[in-house]
């Protein structure tokens, strides 16, 4: 699990953690466990989370980098997200979860790109 992650998407909805555990039906600090990164959730708990969230279970495993991937490859796509910084619609700013769907479609996009031009 992508501790990270799970914190930055959990902000993004302005939940505290005993709000995100009512949601997901566990204790606060089993929650918290899973933030610290010294619990697992099952596949239950991945799936609410993923369903909660609008992201896969990949992305919340961290597993949304390819393993061909290199070191440059990475500092490739951060700039490609960096230069993205303000994102708006129709004249209004994307919310944060709105922003981490246009973020996963930019990454998906590029790994796409990327690896067909390696092949």
């Amino acid at each position: 699990m992508d501790t990270h992650k799970l914190k930055e998407l959990r902000k993004s909805k302005r939940l505290t953690q005993e709000e995100m555990a009512e949601i997901l039906e566990v204790a606060r600090t089993t929650y918290a466990n899973y933030e610290q990164g010294t619990r697992e959730p099952d596949n239950n708990i991945l799936n609410k989370l993923a369903d909660y969230f609008q992201v896969s279970t990949d992305y919340l495993l961290g597993r949304d980098v390819p393993k061909w991937a290199t070191p440059e490859d990475l500092i490739d796509l951060e700039e490609i997200l960096n230069n993205n910084v303000h994102m708006a619609y129709g004249g209004e700013d994307l919310t944060e979860e709105d922003k981490q769907r246009v973020q996963d479609v930019l990454k998906a996009v590029f790994w796409d790109r990327l690896k067909k031009r390696r092949d």
